[in-house]
């Protein structure tokens, strides 16, 4: 029974010790490349993102009765109609709050479509996960990331 013992410890030592370095393998494994990559694929998503604020104030501006202080009175109703009926929206306004949300759902589609494609095409899966994880734990990386995505960062007013 000690013999088991003793040999199961020492296979869970051995399985500790390998998990640790696989997990600096991992940290080592996000190379500047794979950061550039990332960077630039996150800001494709975050230009994208503010594009729905402006596609979403250019249809407002368009649209004669409606504002975007109004909007802002009912958006956290989203398209549900019995809440901005709640809310004191009238028939237009709930129409119109449901293609302002379809707006919005059919950009939020294309920007997860595009981030998929990307990191599948740029950085990879198992990099893009590796990077993610790291950019949460790893000050190092961290720092290497902001770094890069602060060279390759659109001029201010000019995004």
């Amino acid at each position: 029974m000690k013999i088991i013992m003793k040999k199961g410890l020492f296979v869970l030592a051995a399985l500790i010790c390998f998990n640790f370095s696989a997990v600096q393998a991992q940290d080592e494994a996000v190379t500047d490349e794979d950061l550039y990559n990332y960077a630039l694929l996150m800001q494709v998503v975050d230009q994208m993102k503010a594009g729905i604020s402006t596609s979403v104030q250019t249809i407002i501006d368009n649209q004669d009765g409606f504002d975007v202080k109004r909007y802002q009175e009912l958006a956290s109703a989203g398209d549900d109609e019995a809440k901005l009926k709640a809310k004191g929206a009238n028939d237009f306004e709930v129409k119109f709050m449901k293609l302002i949300v379809k707006e919005q759902d059919e950009r939020k589609d294309a920007i997860k479509e595009v981030l998929n494609t990307l990191a599948q095409k740029m950085v990879g899966v198992s990099n893009y996960k590796a990077i993610k994880a790291a950019l949460s734990s790893d000050a190092d990386v961290q720092a290497r990331y902001k770094e890069i995505s602060e060279r390759i960062a659109p001029p201010q007013g000019e995004a």
